[in-house]
């Protein structure tokens, strides 16, 4: 086995109550490395096309990378693939797309050193069960005591019941109520959001998976292995952004994005959030910040710990806000720092993707606002812009499945199909993912990548197809992006997996690697019915120019968006209907697709 694989994938089939571990396949670890291109490979082999994210034979895939475990900067990230809850074509709503969603922590690391490269589950329980790991000892449990629990409490229950020195992963409630964008979390405050992944594990009655491993990993070559670790941690450690990175973290750009009128600001209306102040990073670096957490082997410590001190929320904790949270924040109007804070809180612990539940929140308060809903529309609730205590109670509903929240918990979509009046126009989103907190207006190249992004309107795929593949290979090796961010190289990523696996790929190897991956998503995608017409942007992008700030007057072009499509699909290797070609599939061993 290379080095940096412990060979072996752990199967657990929740319908028949059977476990097993089979051995990994060496020859698809070195064409998909591991992470999110190993899950795409294992995911397209265990489904037929047509398939549903309900279906109790949706796999969902838990995957590690080589690299996790090791002390290498950032080499944390759990990263899981399985059909989506939120992407879908426009074909056949029916049909849903691949998702990959990645979060820190400890949990990966934690299942290398017991002895696994990856978790698959299938099929569906009757009742609530977890899964508990020990090395070679694998159970399945009952969880019926912990099911509806939110993830403040479950993790104390876990930590009573199973120890502290064990790493979860686990649902909240909207999970367990099939809500179309839950996450999955670890310590609480790491989530895996972004394509609803927490439905496809409520709707197994899977509430967790728990895991204490004690053995150890190998490296291909540990004098070769060492030079490229030292590198890695001085690219990163000697960087110009180091120290404002460990001091800010992402929140270093919620004002700075106003600036440039890059932000989602009122259902992105604009870009430009003439309040940003009071919302500031640097406001919440004075008044909630007291303290920095970092993942496992992190040098960064982006996460800031933060206490509300006065006010209504006093006493409450949590970590954040980061920049995405301008999805509860500036998108929503939201001037309040603490209230903001409070909401971010209540969706962690309701287990929803903050991203987007303020994309929905955003969306409804425009609606309300223009008249296309009334408060009755609400069950009585009256949602205009800033109101943090209305978002709190909507994020109960559509965590807990009540009243509107069933509506609300689909995806704008479904709402756009109900309410109907126009408001598609102002429905932000893309294959049925709504848009994180950055306004393509502004950004050129954006639109392409959220247009192209495999998961839909995908903030972290950059701007163009040399960072999309970049950033493949960090979550396909276990590194967290925001070394690379920081000054960690591709050629120092390649340097390392070489190193601990034992390949020999030369940068022309590792970057035809981050295309094979790409494609293959593609390819899921092609296979499920999604084609140019679900490369789109939202059409407020190319109606309403933004009206205020630096990026005033900026406005996407229909002719100009498709000639950047023609070149994207051109550059990738595939027919002007987004469809990867016979000889681009043959050339990067994708056959057979």
């Amino acid at each position: 086995m290379a080095g940096g694989y412990v060979g072996k994938i752990l199967e657990v089939d929740l319908t028949t109550k059977t476990i097993k571990k089979t051995p990994l396949n060496t020859k698809d670890a070195e064409m998909f490395i591991g992470g999110r291109g190993l899950g795409a490979k294992l995911l397209w082999d265990r489904t037929k096309p047509g398939g549903h994210y309900l279906d109790p034979d949706t796999p969902i895939c838990y995957m590690s990378g080589p690299v996790n475990g090791l002390p290498a900067p950032g080499a944390a990230r759990l990263t899981i693939v399985t059909r989506s809850a939120s992407t879908f074509p426009k074909s056949n709503s029916k049909h849903t797309g691949i998702v990959h969603t990645n979060c820190g922590g400890r949990w990966t690391p934690e299942l290398k050193f017991a002895g696994y490269d990856a978790v698959i589950v299938t099929g569906a329980s009757a009742s609530p069960v977890g899964i508990a790991i020990e090395n070679d000892d694998v159970k399945i449990v009952p969880a019926g005591k912990y099911w509806g629990m939110g993830t403040y409490d479950l993790q104390d229950a876990l930590d009573a019941d199973f120890g502290r020195r064990y790493q979860t992963v686990y649902i909240g409630p909207a999970g367990e109520n099939l809500v179309r964008y839950a996450n999955i979390l670890t310590e609480i405050h790491h989530a895996c959001g972004r394509g609803g992944s927490g439905a496809v594990m409520g709707s197994k009655k899977l509430k967790f998976i728990t895991v204490r491993g004690t053995n150890g990993l190998s490296i291909d070559n540990m004098r070769t292995w060492q030079a490229a670790n030292k590198k890695a941690w001085d690219e990163v450690m000697s960087s110009g952004g180091y120290n404002e990175w460990k001091r800010l973290g992402t929140g270093m750009v919620v004002t700075g994005s106003s600036d440039w009128g890059s932000e989602a600001v009122y259902n992105f209306k604009e870009g430009t959030y003439v309040y940003a102040d009071d919302i500031s990073t640097e406001k919440a670096l004075r008044n909630l910040w007291v303290g920095n957490h970092a993942c496992f082997m992190c040098p960064l410590a982006c996460l800031h710990r933060g206490v509300v001190r006065k006010g209504r929320f006093s006493g409450m904790t949590h970590d954040g806000p980061e920049y995405e949270g301008v999805m509860m924040g500036a998108n929503c109007g939201v001037r309040d720092l603490a209230g903001w804070q409070a909401n971010i809180a209540a969706a962690d612990d309701y287990g929803l993707c903050y991203i987007s539940m303020g994309n929905v929140i955003g969306f409804v308060m425009e609606c309300f606002e223009k008249g296309v809903i009334t408060a009755a529309d609400l069950d009585g609730i009256s949602l205009k812009w800033g109101d943090v205590d209305a978002m709190l109670e909507i994020q109960k509903k559509v965590a807990y499945g009540t009243g509107c929240g069933k509506l609300l918990g689909q995806n704008l979509r479904a709402l756009v199909a109900a309410w109907g009046k126009g408001c598609g126009d102002y429905a932000m989103e893309t294959k049925g993912q709504g848009f994180a907190a950055w306004n393509v207006r502004a950004l050129k190249g954006f639109e392409t990548t959220y247009a192209t992004a495999n998961r839909g309107a995908d903030h972290l795929e950059g701007v163009d197809i040399s960072i999309q593949n970049t950033r493949i290979m960090n979550d396909a090796l276990g590194i967290c992006l925001f070394q690379q961010l920081c000054g960690l190289t591709p050629e120092t990523m390649k340097d390392l997996l070489n190193a601990t696996t034992g390949y020999r790929l030369g940068m022309d190897d590792y970057w035809k690697t981050a295309e094979r991956l790409f494609t293959l998503e593609r390819s899921f995608n092609v296979r499920e019915g999604f084609s140019r017409d679900d490369d789109t942007i939202p059409p407020r992008a190319f109606k309403e120019a933004l009206s205020v700030g630096a990026a005033k007057g900026a406005i996407l072009n229909y002719k100009d968006f498709n000639q950047l499509l023609d070149k994207y699909y051109k550059d990738r290797g595939w027919d002007n209907k987004g469809i990867p070609t016979k000889a681009r599939l043959s050339e990067l061993g994708l056959d057979f697709v």
